[in-house]
């Protein structure tokens, strides 16, 4: 699910340009051994900003940053030099800013000769930094600014930090704070930003706790009623801020929306900015040709500045439909057909209680899914969205879809003719920047490539792809196939020098695949941002798709849920120093068949007296395999067995698998990969049918069975029945190619368990090409278990009796409690 800044909210700020590159300055730092340190990890940076054009000495702060080499910016604009490691946690650049570089949000990552750091945010901005100057939270002692800069500062808790500026009647005094965003805090929100304008006087002109454009963060703009000083106030809404904060001042433009919502690719388009304090005005753009998410960030500039952050539009290959005229009414003569499907609707609710109705021409049997883009785009509007056929009966309606306050609804016209689509705020809500956009969007054939999250709530978990010197990493690239099927293959376009890939194709039924990077003995220390793309292997009909990684830059409470997500479509790669260990797999020479196991002869391969815990896993595996979900080999340990288990449905093919292994010297984890074996799933050569047996305690019995052979086999093959009650026993038995009737022995005991036993199976192992194949035959059999039967009990002897009872005189009744109690009673009474 995409978040941006709230929990409902879906991802939605800007996307720029797909192109992508990395600059970076590599160091020459001392050399360092395998040990030094492993997994680097960026936290933050100080500060979390600079002004483009200009060079800025940044810190960049982190855990096992000793090795770095390179910063690796993911966009073009930023390049790095005079790279100084401080110490483990501190590590300093200076950044050239190239003057045309895209303002607001870049990502970050420091390369290190151990390793690459996650993404994090660094932010660029038209105006110079300037620092905040403590103390600054006396309202009649606020900090003197010059307009147009960007404040760098500290939000604490129950604070408020005040900055003075002089003001002209009628200037446009804006405000923007880039707050929540910039901070990592785990499971935690360092700042939500609150913002108002006061004049010397604490007379609030105007203030904001949050905004539709940028969710959490505040934005604000006003036309200066009079000369003089004016306040600025920031601090936290809670008085609760512990956190960085950019605050740009000045009298920048601040457009609240932007029409229309969207445009083809490749596209110039005139776009009109919505509710500048200024007015309106208008900008053009040409949208890219790709794009990560589907949006653009547009940057209008007016009167020689651009607002901090840009309005998104769509990038679609729809035509635009604008709304015109009176189209509140979908009964309305004068509302006209505006064409036949695809088709991107743009409009604005422009009062309280619009709706808007479009016209359009369906054709039967065609698919579509009508999407909402309003609040995904910085939108205040709530959409609500339905779909009508000619005689106005409704044919499906949604409010919020896909986790997000914008709606879908699916289109399948079932005659050709006149269709009507419906769109209003869920609250009645309107205004000028009450912007929205609805495409139609055809159920075309895409793949889908992500990779799963490897910990939960950390998507950039194991996300970093660094390599060994003669080593491997693997990974399990996830493919989703939308509107078609068939086998699908991976293309890595371009690695770093030295790094070479396998794997194999994806079949139609695999959604989840493998794939092994190696790096050569020699390959050069170093890495940065690659492309994955997955292929369709159908040459009349090619579809393509390349690698999305999400970012999760800020994860709140509660427990970590996602409260700013962005996304980027390359491959973070690097070749990494070699390590004091590697894992092989000892290639099986015989199959694992449906309903077998079989053992995995895994080998780490110690250097140096490397003498710490080995953890290994199967990263992937096959359609109808389970296994442990890790194995640790101890301190000393070189070998261990890993144990595969197939089901009855396991999927039959020759597989590639290899193992993952991770090691921990004290600073860091240290991963490497196996090379692939091939393991070949295949039927089984053994079939089974246990029939029921019974058997009465201490007996011995046979349990009949029918022995199908479904494959040949060389020599014999050992029988074990299992999961027979305690106290009973079973020996091994033997049969071969020929057998079809078996007799399996069971010992009872008189401890044997009564009743009827259920789920017994046999193990089947013969041997193939030296190796054995073990099966699991016979499953359910039930094995009855009667008591012992009791032996006659013997007369006991008559004791004589000492009074000879006549015959047919009656047996003297003994007395009750209540009689004996009577009699006590009276012989007391007669005592006395």
């Amino acid at each position: 699910m995409k978040r941006i800044l709230s929990h409902q909210s879906a991802a939605c700020f800007a996307r720029f340009a797909k192109a992508s590159a990395v600059f970076g300055l590599l160091v020459a730092l001392f050399a360092g051994s395998a040990l030094e340190a492993a997994s680097p990890d960026l936290q933050n940076t100080t500060p979390r900003g600079a002004q483009r054009g200009v060079e800025t000495r940044v810190t960049f702060f982190g855990n096992r940053l000793e090795d770095a080499e390179e910063i690796i910016f993911h966009y073009p604009g930023i390049t790095a030099k005079d790279l100084q490691v401080i110490d483990s946690r501190k590590v300093e650049a200076t950044l050239v800013i190239a003057p045309d570089c895209r303002l607001g949000e870049h990502h970050v990552r420091v390369r290190c000769k151990s390793g690459m750091s996650y993404a994090r945010n660094f932010w660029v901005s038209q105006f110079p930094n300037v620092d905040e100057v403590e103390p600054n939270d006396d309202f009649d002692a606020p900090q003197r600014i010059d307009l147009n800069v960007t404040i760098e500062a500290e939000a604490k808790p129950e604070e408020t930090d005040y900055y003075l500026v002089s003001m002209k009647k009628g200037q446009r005094l804006s405000v923007e704070v880039e707050g929540l965003r910039i901070n990592n805090i785990v499971n935690n929100i360092a700042i939500d930003p609150f913002v108002s304008i006061l004049n010397k006087n604490r007379f609030e002109i105007a203030s904001a706790d949050g905004s539709a454009l940028l969710k959490q963060e505040s934005v604000l703009s006003v036309l200066i009623p009079e000369d003089g000083d004016y306040i600025v106030e920031v601090r936290d809404s809670a008085y609760q801020g512990r956190g960085r904060y950019r605050a740009h001042i000045g009298t920048f433009p601040r457009p609240a929306a932007i029409y229309p919502a969207g445009g083809k690719p490749g596209e110039e388009v005139e776009f009109t900015l919505i509710g500048d304090v200024t007015g309106e005005y208008k900008t053009k753009a040409k949208l890219p040709l790709t794009t990560e998410e589907g949006t653009f960030g547009v940057l209008g500039q007016h009167e020689g500045l651009y607002p901090p952050s840009p309005n998104l539009v769509r990038v679609s290959d729809y035509d635009n439909v604008l709304e015109s005229g009176e189209n509140d009414d979908m009964r309305s003569p004068d509302l006209a057909s505006v064409g036949v499907l695809p088709l991107a609707f743009n409009g604005i609710l422009e009062k309280e209680g619009d709706i808007d109705y479009f016209k359009f021409t369906g054709k039967r049997g065609q698919n579509y899914r009508f999407r909402v883009y309003a609040s995904a785009i910085g939108s205040p509007v709530d959409p609500v969205l339905n779909l009508y056929d000619s005689q106005f009966k409704s044919l499906g309606g949604s409010d919020d879809a896909n986790g997000t306050k914008d709606s879908q609804v699916d289109f399948k016209p079932t005659e050709d003719g006149d269709y009507f689509v419906r769109v209003t705020d869920m609250l009645k809500r309107g205004g000028t920047d009450f912007v929205y956009r609805i495409e139609s969007e055809a159920f075309t054939p895409a793949i889908e490539v992500t990779m799963p999250e490897m910990l939960r709530r950390n998507l950039q978990y194991r996300k970093q792809f660094d390599i060994p010197r003669g080593g491997y990493y693997s990974m399990v690239v996830n493919t989703t196939r939308r509107n078609m099927s068939g086998d699908l293959v991976f293309d890595l376009p371009s690695l770093p020098p030295g790094v070479t890939w396998e794997s194999g194709t994806i079949p139609r039924t695999v959604s989840q695949f493998p794939i092994l990077l190696k790096a050569a003995p020699d390959a050069p220390i170093g890495g940065g941002m690659y492309t994955l793309k997955v292929k369709n292997t159908d040459e009349k009909s090619p579809v393509e798709g390349t690698f999305t990684q999400a970012l999760d830059l800020v994860r709140g409470p509660q427990n970590g849920v996602e409260y700013y997500t962005r996304y980027h479509d390359k491959l973070p790669v690097s070749v990494v120093e070699e390590i004091p260990y590697s894992i092989t797999i000892d290639q099986p020479k015989s199959p694992l068949v449906r309903d077998g196991t079989k053992k995995l002869k895994i080998r780490a391969h110690r250097k140096d007296g490397y003498d710490k815990k080995i953890t290994v896993r199967l990263l992937w595996k096959p359609p109808g395999i389970t296994s442990p979900s890790t194995m640790t080999f101890g301190e000393k340990d070189t070998e261990l067995e890993y144990e595969l288990n197939a089901n009855a449905s396991a999927e039959i093919n020759t597989w590639n698998i290899n193992v993952v292994a991770e090691s921990d010297a004290g600073k860091g984890v240290m991963m490497t990969a196996s090379p692939f074996v091939e393991l070949s799933v295949e039927e089984p050569f053994v079939g089974m049918k246990l029939s029921m047996a019974t058997a009465k305690q201490g007996e011995a019995i046979d349990m009949l069975a029918e022995v199908e052979n479904l494959r040949e086999f060389e020599g014999q093959a050992d029988v074990q029945l299992f999961a027979v009650p305690a106290h009973a026993t079973v020996p091994v038995v033997k049969i071969d190619k020929s057998t079809s009737d078996l007799k399996l022995p069971i010992q009872t005991t008189d401890k044997t368990p009564v009743g009827q036993h259920k789920n017994l199976f046999c193990t089947v192992t013969l041997m193939h090409n030296g190796e054995p194949v073990v099966h699991r035959v016979g499953m359910g059999g039930v094995f009855r278990v009667d008591p012992k039967p009791k032996e006659p009990v013997a007369a006991k002897p008559v004791a004589e009796e000492k009074k000879v009872v006549a015959k047919n005189e009656p047996a003297e009744k003994p007395l009750s409690r209540l009689e004996q109690l009577r009699l006590e009673a009276q012989k007391e009474a007669a005592a006395q």
